[in-house]
């Protein structure tokens, strides 16, 4: 759960420290949008996605849980 609170051994209750990171996660929606290149099939969403995830490790929290992101979301409002 990306709320902190809801879930306290999830990782949004340990500030989204531990689980799988940020950078992690970008590395495999990388590799999912290359593996659609070489298909020929369109992913727009994993595009979008991996955009998010690399901004959020361009901010400095690549080293956190990838449900972090809910904290750049909330910044942009």
């Amino acid at each position: 759960n990306p709320y902190p609170g809801v879930i306290p051994s999830a990782p949004s209750g340990r500030g989204y420290t531990g689980g799988f990171g940020c950078d992690l996660m970008a590395k495999d929606l990388s590799l999912a949008v290359n593996a659609g290149i070489d298909s020929k099939s369109s992913l727009p969403m994993t595009g979008l996605a991996l955009q998010l995830y690399r901004l959020m490790s361009d901010n400095g929290a690549g080293h956190k849980d990838f449900s972090g992101i809910i904290e750049l979301l909330k910044r942009k409002e």
